[in-house]
């Protein structure tokens, strides 16, 4: 059976809910928890950034999808969808957004499902429109503050393929600045500033078996 982790973010500390112990292996500042600390340690997590230190918990549990569902029911969880899209040179779209190095993504609206969300937010943000999607990479879960509440936002990430040599336009309203097509190795340099559940999302693609024979 394959294994199962969750990896909820709050800036860049983290609260990991796994039933693999390599899930946890080589991370800095990580703190083991049980099951009935899971909510005080998102707490202290969420509170510790104030402090300056990013710190991380990880619970080991026999299902791991049982134990996020119910930690999820004590927030307002968001939906959102966003796109990895590559071109024929295995290049990979990126944003920047308010300064930071991104992927193209936004909330899912009303009676819309998450590839037509991913397939929108990406055209809106990005201005490409020659795009195919395909599989689903996977999802990535971040917590925020808004209005003095706790908003748990899970990104459901699919790749995308672009064909030809589309136009780019930035969504300048919603603090996009730059997008372009870059090689997977400026991913990993110093210059790609971005959050921690984006390099999590991009590993995952990079390591899917078309990615890596090219």
């Amino acid at each position: 059976m394959e294994s199962q982790t969750y990896k909820i973010y709050f800036n860049e500390g983290a609260l990991i809910i796994t039933d693999s112990l390599d899930a946890l292996k080589g991370i800095p500042n990580l703190y083991f928890i049980g099951d009935e600390e899971l909510q005080k340690s998102f707490k202290i997590l969420i509170s510790s950034e104030s402090y300056g230190k990013a710190m991380t918990f990880g619970l080991m549990c026999p299902d791991p999808k049982a134990t996020f569902e119910e930690f999820a029911e004590e927030y307002i969880v968001i939906q959102a969808a966003g796109g990895l899209v590559f071109n024929k040179n295995s290049e990979l779209l990126t944003i920047k957004r308010n300064g930071v190095w991104d992927l193209p993504k936004g909330k899912i609206e009303k009676y819309e499902d998450q590839r037509a969300a991913a397939l929108r937010e990406v055209m809106e943000e990005t201005g490409i429109n020659h795009i195919n999607i395909s599989e689903k990479i996977g999802e990535t879960y971040h917590a925020y503050y808004e209005d003095e509440a706790i908003l748990l936002k899970e990104t459901h990430w699919y790749k995308m393929n672009s064909q030809g040599n589309p136009g780019l336009t930035p969504q300048e309203e919603e603090g996009i600045t730059e997008v372009k097509f870059a090689g997977l190795d400026w991913f990993d340099s110093e210059e790609f500033k971005t959050y921690a559940s984006i390099r999590d999302i991009i590993n995952q693609a990079k390591s899917m078996p078309e990615l890596e024979m090219q």
